[in-house]
Formats: C-alpha cells, structure tokens, sequence
C-alpha cells in the first residue's frame, strides 16, 4: 500500500502503454481531422487570396487552427472518465492520481505542443505545393510579379520568419498564454463528466467577465485611478511586461494543474 503513494516509472510506463494501446483510434482520428483541417482551410484561404501569399498570412492560420484544436484535444483528457461504467473501470488500475496526470498532460498538451508544428507545416506544405501546380497549369509559367511583389509561386510557412517578426518576449508570453488555454481545459475535462469543454468555456467566461466588471466599476464608476498603476505602465519596457505576463500566465497553469491532481484525488476517494 505503501508503494502506491508515490511515482513508480515501471508502473507509469506500464499504464502509459496501455492507455496508449486502447485510445490509438481517437488519438489516429483526431490527427488525422487535425491534417485534414489544416489542409482544406490553407487550400481555401491561398484560393482566396488575390494578391498575394507570404509569411503574415500564415499567421492568423497557425494561431487560428493551433488553439482551437488545442482547446478540442485537452478538453478531452481523461475520456475514461465521462461516464460511470468507464470511470470506476479507471479507478480500480493501480496507479496513483499523479502518475494519472503525468500520463495525460504529456499526450493531450506536451505531445500536442510538439507535434502540431511539423504537422501544420506539412500539411500546409502539401497544400501550397498542389495550388502552386494547379497555377503553373493555368498560367503556364513558375514566376509571377505584380509591380515587384511576388504574387506565385506561393510561400509555404517559416517558422524563423514567423519568430524575427515579434518583439523579444511576445512569443513566450503568447506561448504561455496557449498553454494555460489548453491547461483550463484540461482542468474541465477533469471536472466535469459531460460536455467539459463546452462547461469549462462557459465558466471561466463568466469568470473573466466578472473580473472585468469588477475592475471597471472600481476603476471608473467610483473614481479609484492609482497614480501608481499609471507609473507602473510607463516605467516598465515591452520586453519586461511581456516576461511579466509569461510569469502570470505559467503560475496559472501551475495553479489549474494543482486543481487537477485534487480532482482525481477526490474521484479517488468518492
């Protein structure tokens, strides 16, 4: 019983192996609509496009496509537990609640995070390469110009140009910013048995805007203004407001992930 309280490796991998063996076909089926989304919207937005397709417009297409396929993979973690039958199926392996959330936050958020970039690039990739053939068919030649700009062939994504663009800092704010998306819902699928995604959305929402309602009445309707909030803004660089937003975003997901452990912990114990 002793042994049970605390991370075994061989027992982990044990599990991992065969949580891995029974959801292959959803985790298959999940990336497999993940290729294919990439491909048709990059398709359908290179069609669109009548001037021209470089680097900035991969942008709202990664961003778009990376958090709203994030969202959907982590908002269903755990799926042994969305109905009754399957849950006490689940509780009666003899794991402990953290080696539970180790297995499940490195496939639904550290492998997400590391596979979608090549996967996005290679898809999207194939997607250029058939609407640049599609074009050398109709215009019968592999370059062209319009007053200087290059409007075919069409760029497939880079990633270093993507990167050079921002401002130091940004990026890891934004990253940050992602992985306490994806750890919210993660927390949900957790939570909430039916419909976590979905119920997760809705309450940190209404959370987010009470916060916002809050701050705006103290702020505004009785008249609380901080010099010290204006100095604070004006004293601070991009570079260290972006660090600061990075340290808030991570200590969130450290908070949400805590969250999680006690939730399986109290499944555990129901």
């Amino acid at each position: 019983m002793k042994n049970i309280q605390f991370f075994n490796l061989k027992r982990f991998g044990k599990y991992a192996a065969c949580s891995l063996i029974s959801n292959y076909r959803q985790t298959l089926l999940f990336w497999g609509a993940i290729w294919f989304a990439i491909f048709a919207f990059t398709l359908m937005n290179i069609a669109n496009s009548h001037s021209f397709w470089n680097n900035d417009n991969w942008v709202p297409l990664f961003i778009s496509v990376y958090c709203i396929s994030g969202l959907l993979y982590t908002g269903f973690a755990f799926p042994a537990f969305r109905n009754k039958k399957r849950t006490y199926t689940e509780l009666m392996i003899p794991v402990t609640a953290f080696e539970r959330l180790v297995y499940e936050f490195i496939e639904k958020i550290v492998a997400f995070i590391i596979l979608f970039p090549p996967i996005f690039y290679l898809s999207s990739s194939m997607a250029v390469g058939i609407r640049n053939f599609l074009s050398f068919a109709s215009f019968g030649t592999t370059h062209v110009e319009v007053n200087g700009i290059t409007t075919f062939p069409f760029e497939v994504i880079s990633f270093d140009k993507l990167y050079a663009n921002m401002e130091p800092g940004l990026f890891g704010m934004l990253f940050m910013l992602s992985v306490l998306g994806f750890v919210l819902a993660f927390a949900g699928a957790a939570s909430f048995r039916k419909l976590p995604l979905i119920k997760t959305i809705v309450f940190v929402g209404l959370i987010f805007l009470t916060g916002i309602g809050y701050m705006y009445m103290l702020l505004e309707k009785l008249d609380l203004h901080n010099p010290w909030l204006a100095n604070f803004e004006h004293n601070i660089t991009a570079k260290q407001g972006f660090a600061f937003g990075s340290l808030i975003f991570g200590l969130i997901s450290l908070i949400a992930l805590a969250y999680t452990y006690f939730k399986l912990k109290e499944k555990e114990a129901s």
